[in-house]
């Protein structure tokens, strides 16, 4: 039964009957036998994310072993299975810890080994031990000095079960490989659309000397298989809404180290990956959920899955150090901004609101594509309070100098008349003289593509 509450009664019958399950398949097989359990704190034992970790320890059992045997059972103490296992049992002890400690949500994973003869083959009989839940400390000394609340114990597990959620979303569908497709997409065709003032296009690198068109490129690449994970993990999310944040967050972590690693250590996208992240990891769980996938649902499920962020992520940066502030939280507690989280949280209005208007607009005229991306990322800047652009300079350089900037050129008809095409090309070289590059809209652009694209 999942999800049903368990009592110490409960628990001591299913260790009885767990203890002769393990004779007769021992009489069975008569080799040494694995047995795997789930350590679960809390009255709740068992849960489909819990039998999957199950069969995850299973099959990373069959990978690496000589399996001659198995069985598993789903109990309200939660899922349990046992594997023959035909080889030295020592030998199988140690490729048992390498599966326990291969990531870190393994942690839950209890995996016993016994010899032909029925003896356990414990750590503890090589001097080693496995670390406390939250700190990693010994689990001993912390139960006995109650080092940590069950709060504080729930969450740790809570973070280990997002992790493997993480972990199971490399196993994508043809639905998050499409997904993942258009967010790529939409990030070539952001740096692709030429000029783009300030930023890095395929004339020059903007107000950058560490990047160009280039290492976007790369960076691009690295980051479609976690576009696609981040799909597939709002695909098969079977939890709330906003409980798919924090694994979208680890999978976009993963991503951040792919992209750095591509670029050398060069930051190109990764406010791009926690906003294209989001946007295709809910268009991922609206498809999951057999509900329409549009520009508009994705904007209002995002609103909803980040409800709060600002209160959460940036409010409490008053108590942080100077030196520690992130660029988003100094802006906050200076001057109010909330950079992408206060437009996530509103539900991107600046993309719903004229971005997509004017991209739909620009291509029914018969604008060329370019000229249309271009035209859309112009209006951005006279409606978006780019971080990027405050954070170099002050928020009046973008609330006041570019926007009076970009106005000028608009007002020449932008990239629909020859006459604002080439304002506009006369605005990049201004904004690299005067060190203005608005990232921040940029991703908005991207954004913007990937929900046309829907």
């Amino acid at each position: 039964m999942i999800n049903k509450q368990i009592t110490l009664a409960d628990i001591l019958a299913a260790k009885e009957a767990r203890y002769n399950r393990q004779h007769a398949f021992r009489a069975k097989y008569k080799t040494s036998l694995i047995s795997i359990t789930i350590n679960m704190p809390g009255a709740i034992k068992d849960a489909p994310i819990l039998r999957r970790l199950r069969d995850y320890a299973v099959q990373e059992i069959r990978k690496r072993l000589n399996v001659t045997g198995e069985e598993q059972v789903n109990l309200r103490t939660g899922p349990e299975a046992l594997v023959a296992i035909d080889g030295d049992g020592w030998a199988i002890k140690e490729i048992a810890v390498e599966i326990e400690e291969l990531y870190p949500f393994a942690r839950l994973l209890d995996i016993d080994v016994f010899s032909g003869d029925g003896h356990l083959l414990s750590r503890k009989e090589q001097g080693q031990g496995r670390g406390c839940f939250v700190c990693g400390g010994e689990t001993v000394v912390c139960m006995r000095e109650q080092k940590h609340t069950q709060a504080g114990l729930q969450m740790a597990v809570e973070k280990m079960l997002n992790q493997f959620r993480a972990y199971e979303a490399r196993l994508v569908s043809p639905a998050a490989e499409k997904l993942g497709a258009l967010a790529i997409e939409a990030m070539l065709y952001e740096v692709t659309c030429t000029p783009a003032p300030g930023l890095v296009d395929r004339i020059n690198s903007g107000a950058h000397f560490d990047m160009d068109f280039y290492s976007f490129m790369a960076s691009s690449a690295a980051l479609a298989m976690s576009m696609a994970r981040c799909a597939q993990a709002g695909i098969v999310h079977e939890g709330s809404l906003e409980s798919l944040l924090p694994v979208l967050r680890i999978v976009g972590l993963e991503g951040e180290q792919a992209m750095l690693a591509a670029t050398r250590g060069v930051n190109t996208q990764k406010g791009l990956v926690f906003l294209l992240g989001i946007m295709t990891g809910v268009a991922g769980w609206l498809s999951g959920q057999e509900r329409l996938v549009t520009a508009e649902a994705v904007l209002d499920s995002a609103a909803q899955m980040v409800a709060g962020i600002v209160e959460r992520e940036l409010s409490s940066a008053a108590v942080k150090k100077l030196q520690g502030l992130t660029a988003g939280e100094g802006l906050y507690l200076k001057y109010g901004i909330t950079g992408i989280r206060g437009e996530l949280a509103e539900g991107l209005p600046a993309v719903r609101n004229k971005a997509l208007p004017v991209l739909r607009e620009a291509l029914d005229k018969g604008l060329p594509l370019n000229d249309a991306l271009v035209q859309t990322l112009l209006v951005l800047m006279t409606c978006v309070d780019d971080t990027t652009v405050m954070h170099r300079h002050h928020p009046d350089k973008m609330r006041v100098w570019v926007r009076q900037q970009v106005q000028s050129v608009l007002t020449l008809g932008g990239m629909e008349t020859a006459e604002g095409r080439k304002s506009c090309e006369a605005l990049d070289l201004e904004f690299i003289k005067h060190n203005v590059s608005p990232g921040g809209v940029a991703d908005l652009l991207a954004v913007t593509w990937f929900l046309y694209r829907l």
